[in-house]
């Protein structure tokens, strides 16, 4: 008896030709799709130079969340009530900052070396520090007048005040508005509270005793100080750390009033009694968000219903591109990038998101 070995015979693929003028078609097309789709996420987002939070999803259950606080938009009447020791600190952030960028832009390869150096320094700093930097403090923080209450302004257009101005115009905190807390439809808030509660846990200690090393390392580092060409980046470095570190600690502080309940009791687990009762913050959709994130997402990983067996990083650069642009909060790209490189690594097991230098 012969064996008779049969072969799979593959197909010659099909090439089908395109008229050109169905491929710009095609094109613009998913231009203008895209388009709709940006145009859904800016629409939905109140005026950039309001109060609100949102959370933007990085993996299936992780969000950078960040609070939009802009100070600068106060009338000088508003500012005048803001206390003296948080406008000091703005021209200090101002003249840093102003030093910084003078050496980045330097053409001395020294001075690129160590904004070289600082820089890889800086991306192993996890990315949940900017966001409770992003919080301001109770001190500062922009409210708005609720709809009922605006006979108590002057100019009834300008819907916002700041701390200072409760007593003069006999405003209670229940005659403000919640600060929005922007978020995907597919995110429950539920799970946003949950990352919120876990910050003060997770990451209180870690920043005290980062304070506490910064401090002691910077008298460390006056010797450097006597060098007359190198400066003391050393020194500089620990000190900014230093401030990095208090603030995220003030922003655990100014997060945990944010986060007061109706019945002011101890956080607890997130649920959907917790998220109602929360006394500041009020969860609001956005379906351009879910629309831009099903781009470049399986549906299954946004089902908000879905129990996940395995995190997944869900958003990318496209997405971030997008998200900023259209937002308008295009300061938000770099540590938007960082979170995303952050989480890829740490899912990948490559390295963990606490694995940073000092």
């Amino acid at each position: 008896m012969s064996l008779v070995v049969a072969r799979a015979i593959k197909p010659i693929p099909q090439f089908k030709l395109h008229h050109p003028l169905s491929i710009i078609t095609s094109r613009r097309f998913q231009s203008t799709k895209s388009d709709e789709v940006a145009d859904k996420v800016s629409s939905s987002i109140p005026n950039k130079n309001s109060i609100f939070v949102i959370s933007i999803p990085i993996t299936t259950s992780k969000s950078y969340i960040y609070c939009n606080h802009r100070p600068s938009t106060l009338s000088p009447k508003q500012l005048a009530n803001i206390p003296f020791i948080y406008k000091l600190e703005g021209k200090f952030v101002k003249l840093a900052s102003k030093g910084w960028s003078k050496l980045s832009n330097s053409k001395q390869k020294v001075n690129q070396k160590i904004v070289d150096l600082v820089k890889r320094l800086l991306a192993t700093i996890p990315y949940e520090e900017n966001c409770l930097r992003s919080f301001p403090s109770k001190a500062t923080m922009i409210r708005e007048i609720n709809e009922e209450s605006l006979h108590l302004v002057t100019d009834e257009k300008d819907h916002k005040v700041v701390p200072g101005q409760y007593d003069d115009l006999k405003i209670d905190t229940n005659q403000l508005k919640p600060i929005p807390l922007y978020h995907p439809q597919f995110q429950k808030p539920s799970t946003i509270l949950t990352q919120l509660y876990s910050f003060e846990e997770e990451t209180k200690k870690r920043h005290t005793r980062q304070a506490i090393l910064c401090a002691i390392g910077i008298p460390i580092t006056l010797p450097f100080a006597i060098l007359p060409v190198v400066p003391n980046v050393p020194g500089f470095y620990l000190a900014y750390r230093l401030y990095c570190n208090i603030k995220a600690l003030l922003g655990i502080q100014h997060l945990d009033y944010l986060l007061e309940n109706k019945q002011h009791t101890e956080h607890e687990v997130a649920d959907e009694t917790t998220v109602n009762d929360t006394s500041h913050i009020t969860f609001k959709s956005v379906d351009g968000l879910d629309s831009l994130y099903a781009k470049y997402n399986e549906s299954r990983l946004l089902l908000n219903e879905l129990v996940q067996e395995e995190e997944t990083v869900i958003i990318n650069e496209e997405i971030i591109e997008e998200l900023v642009e259209k937002l308008g909060l295009t300061n938000l790209k770099e540590d938007l990038l960082k979170a995303y490189k952050q989480e890829t690594k740490r899912l990948n097991k490559d390295i963990k998101v606490d694995d940073q230098v000092e």
